[in-house]
């Protein structure tokens, strides 16, 4: 069931949403990242755990890269 979840049309959407925010808040604009957050868990209220996990993915692999670098 899960996995019928994530390819969801509304998954898809809040999740490329939720990347755009982080783009976002790289770039400076948190105010703008908050909207876009907010706006993706109205479409996905489980988009939040998600890309939680996939930023602390992303950053322990950054963490090795440094280390093994």
């Amino acid at each position: 069931m899960t996995k019928q979840h994530e390819q969801s049309p509304e998954h898809k959407r809040a999740h490329d949403l939720a990347e755009k925010a982080l783009d976002e808040v790289a770039g400076g604009d948190v105010r703008k990242a908050r909207e876009m957050i907010e706006e993706a868990k109205q479409i996905d209220p489980k988009i939040g755990e998600e890309m939680a996990r996939e930023v602390a993915e992303d950053r322990a692999k950054a963490e090795k890269f440094g280390k093994d670098g």
